[in-house]
């Protein structure tokens, strides 16, 4: 039975409807939560209103589940290029291999439009007369800017281009690099596209450091590997 205070409540309720007619239709808040069995009459619009609206919330559920279900399925795609990128680098015989297999699958499977693997040689540095490389004491001038940084995503000078990229400098728009080595740089990886904005400081970095990663321990391991053959060859 109902007390004196809920009868009032609910009197006062209701003259608040009835004074203001479309207060449930702008709040709709209250309304998709409301209990209103449906009425075979004319007077439905309250229940109408209230199915549209769980329509149109499940609407943009289903969005934004297929959205979330398409995001995952393409991290899954991109997780198995790259451990399949890191199996074919792992069984590289030499630097000169290691950069074939490496540029060709960024091109192919991760679609990047330019791209270039640039080892720096030096004293007791890792050497081999067919890959691309330059010495460390003329990249520390050439491209200091981009050595200073682990990963750098943006526009960068043209001279850093054409440092990195060789006759393909006139192309790039926007690149992004990361330099390899944990205590002195021994690579730079860059990645080039024609879009000045394709590559920008809110480009999101985690692949490519972690590709940076994977490619110093496999050089390291390659360094390794030379110095023992030349230490048996002696």
């Amino acid at each position: 039975m109902k007390n004196n205070q809920t009868i009032n409540m609910e009197q006062t309720v209701s003259e608040f409807l009835k004074e203001n007619p479309t207060y449930l239709y702008d709040h709709v808040e209250i309304l998709e939560n409301l209990y209103l069995p449906h009425s075979t009459g004319s007077a439905i619009s309250l229940v109408e209103r209230q199915v549209a609206i769980l329509r149109e919330r499940n609407k943009d559920l289903r969005i934004k589940l297929e959205l979330l279900s398409s995001q995952a399925i393409k991290n899954e795609e991109r997780l198995v290029k790259t451990q399949n990128l890191i199996l074919a680098m792992l069984n590289a015989p030499t630097i000169n291999r290691l950069t074939q297999i490496l540029l060709t699958d960024l091109h192919n499977s991760f679609d990047v439009e330019f791209c270039s693997l640039t080892i720096l040689t030096g004293d007791n540095r890792l050497k081999d007369p067919e890959a691309k490389s330059a010495p460390l004491c003329t990249a520390k001038k050439q491209i200091s800017s981009i050595l200073s940084s682990k990963v750098l995503c943006g526009i960068v000078r043209e001279g850093d281009t054409q440092f990195l990229f060789g006759s393909a400098a006139s192309k790039i728009g926007s690149v992004a690099t990361v330099v390899i080595g944990q205590d002195s740089p021994i690579a730079v990886l860059a990645l080039g596209n024609r879009d000045k904005n394709f590559y920008t400081a809110d480009t999101g970095t985690l692949f490519l450091s972690y590709l940076g990663s994977i490619i110093d321990h496999i050089l390291q391991l390659l360094i390794k590997k030379s110095y023992d053959q030349e230490c048996q060859s002696q």
